[in-house]
Order: C-alpha cells, then structure tokens, then sequence
C-alpha cells in the first residue's frame, strides 16, 4: 500500500494548489481529499461546478430563512385600528400622515381659541364676590335694606358652573331693559368683522346694562345664544321678549346653552386626545416598531428613554 511519501513531488503540488484555489474563492468543501495526480480539465471543471452548485444551495436556504423570520416578525406586531394593518410600516406610515396632519388643523384652533376660553370662565367665576356691589348706586340703599331679608333667587341650576344663583330682582332688571337690541348693536363699539355686519356682541350688551348685575348680564346674554360673544339681532330680540314673559324658559334656555359647550369643549378634548394617541401610536409602528418604550408608554419617554428611539429607527 502506499503512503503519504510515495505520492510523487507533482502530485502533491498540484493537489496544494487546488486546495488554496478553493479556499481563496470561499468555496464550501465538504469532503477533505487528495488527488493522487494532476486533475484533467475536465475534473477540475465538474469539481467547481459542484461548489458552485453548493454556495447557490445555501445561499437559497438563508433567504428563506430570512423570509420566514420576517413573517413571524410581522405576525408579532400585528395591530389593527381603523381597519389597517399596522404592523405593514407602509399602512402605519400612512396613517401617521392621515391624523396627524388632519388633526393639527383642529388642534392650532383650539390651542388658539382655549386661553380665551378660560379667562373667560375665570372672569365669569369671579362676578360672584362682586355680584353685589356692582350694580348702581340707586340700587344699593335697596341691598342695605334687605340684608336680613331672604332675597328671592330664580333656582338656577348647579350645572351652570355660576359662582351663585342668580337674583330675581337683579335678572328682571337686565330683561325689562327698555332698549332695543338693534339701538345696543348701533350704539355698541364695532370691535369686530361681525359687530360691523350688524350682530348683537357682548361687549355692546354689557354696554347697555352698565348698571345692572354683572353676572347676571353675562347669564342673560349666555341664554341668548350658545356661542360666548356674538348672536343674531333678531334672534336676540325674540328670546328676550319670550324671557320676560316665562322666566322658566330663561332657565332652561341657559341651562341647555352651557351644557352645549361644555359638551362641545369635552368632544373636542375627545377628539385631540384620539389624534394624539393614534399619531404617536402609528409614529412608533412606522419608524420604530422594536422600540421599547412603546409597551409602558408614557413612562417609555423616560425609560428606556426617548433619546434611545434611535438606535431603532428604520
């Protein structure tokens, strides 16, 4: 039998070279051998074509691989909301666009307009303390008279949110108010587009009643629409005849004004929170669906923290 070293000097040359041959182009061997001569073209043609054959084969079975790693992953994140898939980054993405944008033109309004809003109600919650010594003067010896005297209210509904009920006396005096609607709007300050357009503000209401309550002032002009400052001369006038004739109606007229706003001012809310939530929620699905800070969001922004959505970023 013959050994290692009566393989011919030729033989083993030939058969290093084609071992470094294949070990440089990163060819798989799978079985280690030596030719016992030099390969004939033919040999060495159909020993690369079955390396070649092998790289193909293992290269196919690893994107497969990848492939079914990636349909896991997407069956993982499945998350559904308005009928989209958002584990599809493509459809998350597209949502984002949809409330975001959608809901900033909606949220710049009421960003806008809530300030106003709540000095506002400040304001009208601090008529209460000086409810009573802002009337005029003729009507002060009357108050003095009458301190130890139940003074007749009009029941007005806690719901309201007034800082307290109103007086009788004083919501007949705003209501028996001689003057006109179309003279407050003619003598009122045209402060805006639609004082010069002929509508009934507040500013031009209070205007008239200078000497009367000025709480009750802002209640009566409250019943007369559901906006805060602006309503219609003709639609003012007709509710303040209707007024003076049922007090009853008064009240219910005002109570179901500001349960109008309020309730427009929570759906409102409602509506921002929904655009926010779904915005941040689709953010995170389609730019960084592993973060996570999605699982504890809020306290996500703080651990892991939001400076390391980075490092997740697609």
């Amino acid at each position: 039998m013959k050994t290692l070293h009566d393989v011919n000097r030729r033989t083993m040359v030939s058969s290093f070279a084609l071992g470094y041959f294949i070990v440089s182009k990163q060819c798989l061997v799978t079985h280690a051998f030596v030719l016992p001569r030099t390969p004939t073209p033919t040999e060495f043609s159909s020993t690369m074509r079955f390396f070649h054959k092998d790289v193909k084969h293992i290269r196919n079975n690893h994107m497969q691989k990848q492939s079914r790693i990636h349909n896991k992953y997407l069956q993982k994140k499945n998350i559904f909301l308005s009928n989209m898939d958002m584990s599809d980054i493509e459809s998350a993405r597209k949502l984002f666009y949809l409330w975001f944008f959608g809901g900033s033109g909606g949220g710049g309004i009421a960003i806008a307009a809530f300030p106003e809003m709540y000095k506002r109600f400040v304001d009208m919650r601090s008529l209460g303390s000086s409810s009573s010594s802002s009337s005029s003067s003729s009507n002060k010896s009357d108050r003095k008279n009458n301190n130890n005297d139940n003074v007749e209210t009009i029941g007005l509904s806690p719901l309201c949110l007034y800082p307290e009920d109103l007086k009788l006396k004083d919501v007949q005096k705003v209501l028996n108010n001689p003057v006109t609607v179309e003279k407050m709007v003619n003598l009122g300050p045209k402060d805006s587009f639609w004082a010069e357009r002929g509508y009934l503000r507040f500013e031009a209401f209070k205007a008239a009643n200078r000497d009367a309550n000025p709480l009750v002032v802002r209640a009566v002009f409250d019943a007369l629409t559901a906006s805060t400052s602006t309503v219609e001369p003709d639609i003012a006038q007709k509710r303040l005849d209707l007024f003076r004739e049922d007090l009853m109606l008064f009240k219910n007229t005002l109570l179901w004004n500001k349960l109008q706003g309020y309730s427009a001012i929570a759906l409102l809310l409602f509506l921002l929170g929904l655009a926010v939530t779904v915005s941040l929620e689709s953010l995170a699905a389609g730019w960084f669906p592993d973060w996570p800070g999605r699982d504890n969001f809020p306290l996500g922004l703080i651990d892991p923290g939001v400076w390391t959505i980075s490092d997740y970023w697609i």
